[in-house]
């Protein structure tokens, strides 16, 4: 059973009378391509990928029947069924009032689990991605001393990125009191006492994401918060095998830092899911009750964030053993 047939099979189990999936990434999951406007995949009494006349020349590529459509409201309008099952954490408030006034609205949150768990050709794809990656973060790390700015090291590695695959997220690149900042955005100056980098490059739609600290001559404090997020780290990946809880994973990584005395610069969970987007279910969260499954990709990425931050990412492949596919030295 395919992917589509597997999405048909799932919605008959539910009764849902017709699906519209709006999300670009379930679109490809499902139909082999990636609209590049606004498109509606039907699922159940009618099966068809409605696109724009801006597809129109690229929807060959689609394993199902394609329809342009010139005036979406009007096309949707003519859906017999009262019960539809759409994305809800995706479809925007002006879609419900323009086309699901009137009906049953239920999740199609099936379609997410349905993408956490990756096949062989998903892998393939997630692994070229993390070479590229890697390859980039090493020809980031050799330009860290002739760097000025943190915007120029950015702008760096998106070329590199961009010279090898795509760029899966914008570059971020954190140093001094900005690596305090999970997100900081890359600006002027670079203070290489602590700078965090963090990219990800995507490959035939499918991302990797990584995150080195470095520190070429070291802030107070420095080798005490970076020692205690590898350890964090470390028992956090051992927590990552087929059968344990994905809070579990969480855990064991605040448990390190609570040790450390760290616990309350931990500013974000310890990971998520990555593969066609860049965070994707499952989160490694406390508040997560998903159980963690074979084939599942995570990223473990641990941080603290005092006067300056350290996070340390690598992506692991759910087993009976956790699986490194970043290898990038620490």
């Amino acid at each position: 059973m395919n992917r589509l047939e597997r999405a048909l099979e799932e919605l008959r189990r539910r009764k849902i009378g017709q699906g519209m999936v709006l999300k670009p990434q379930n679109i490809y999951y499902l139909t082999g391509f990636y609209p590049t406007s606004f498109a509606v995949l039907l699922l159940g009494k009618e099966t068809k990928l409605l696109v724009s006349p801006m597809d129109e020349r690229l929807a060959f590529r689609c394993e199902v029947e394609v329809e342009v459509v010139r005036n979406f409201r009007r096309r949707l309008r003519r859906i017999e069924s009262r019960r539809v099952g759409v994305e809800k954490s995706y479809a925007s408030c002006e879609f419900y009032e323009r086309y699901l006034r009137g009906r049953q609205v239920v999740s199609l949150g099936f379609l997410e689990e349905m993408r956490m768990v990756k096949d062989r050709e998903e892998l393939r794809r997630i692994k070229s991605a993390v070479r590229v990656a890697e390859e980039v973060m090493g020809g980031v790390a050799e330009r860290l001393e002739e760097a000025e700015s943190e915007r120029e090291l950015a702008a760096w590695a998106e070329y590199l990125l961009r010279r090898k695959a795509g760029s899966a997220f914008e570059v971020i690149v954190a140093s001094g009191r900005n690596s305090a900042v999970p997100h900081h955005t890359p600006g002027e100056g670079l203070d290489t006492a602590s700078v965090i980098i963090d990219l990800g490059a995507r490959v035939e739609h499918y991302a990797s994401d990584i995150t080195r600290t470095f520190s070429l001559n070291k802030a107070e404090g420095f080798d005490e918060l970076y020692e205690a997020v590898l350890e964090a780290q470390k028992a956090a990946i051992g927590r990552c095998v087929a059968g344990a809880a994905a809070r579990d994973v969480d855990l064991a990584a605040r448990e390190v830092l609570r040790e450390y005395r760290l616990e309350e610069y931990i500013l974000h969970s310890t990971g998520h899911g990555i593969g066609l987007e860049v965070h994707e279910a499952p989160r490694l969260s406390g508040e997560s009750d998903l159980i963690l499954r074979e084939g599942m990709v995570v990223t473990v990425e641990p941080g603290v964030y005092r006067e300056i931050g350290v996070r340390v990412e690598d992506m692991v492949l759910i087993g009976k053993r956790p699986k490194l596919l970043t290898s990038f030295g620490k």
